[in-house]
């Protein structure tokens, strides 16, 4: 929900997958997974997001959302706030049919921590997302100066 107000940033992505999976205890690897980011870019602020007390490290450096944080109340209710928005829009143009599922068939549907699932593969394929749009560019032919470019 997060994402979607304020863009497609890393930090944002992080913090919009913690608080859509409040309860879970991560390793830095599953956040970045589910955060669609690489380890490598999530390694450049995750400190400063302990630091600001909205996750806690436990003795195995396994990582939690801080529920009794300020700033995670304050977001929570701002997404309560705008998921409640979003289901009043919804409404007034509902005209679709849906199915109905049991709880088994939810259970399956939102298994996050499903067994068939290599974070590793998606780890390798978030980073290489990641970084395919750089483009590395030559100044001059046999020289050390190169430039950065962003490929559209």
């Amino acid at each position: 929900m997060l994402e979607e107000i304020f863009g497609d940033y890393p930090k944002i992505k992080v913090l919009d997958y913690l608080l859509m999976n409040p309860f879970g205890t991560y390793t830095k690897q599953q956040i970045a997974v589910g955060a669609e980011i690489s380890r490598i870019t999530l390694n450049n602020f995750i400190e400063e997001i302990i630091e600001r007390n909205i996750l806690i490290k436990d003795s195995n450096s396994r990582l939690s959302l801080n529920l009794d944080s300020p700033i995670v109340k304050i977001l929570n209710r701002i997404i309560d706030d705008l998921n409640k928005i979003k289901i009043d829009e919804e409404m007034e143009n509902h005209d679709e049919s849906y199915d109905i599922l049991d709880d088994d068939e939810l259970d399956v549907v939102f298994d996050e921590n499903a067994s068939d699932v290599d974070l590793d593969q998606l780890e390798q394929e978030i980073t290489f997302t990641e970084y395919e749009s750089l483009k590395i560019e030559y100044v001059e032919e046999n020289s050390t100066n190169f430039k950065l470019a962003f490929c559209e």
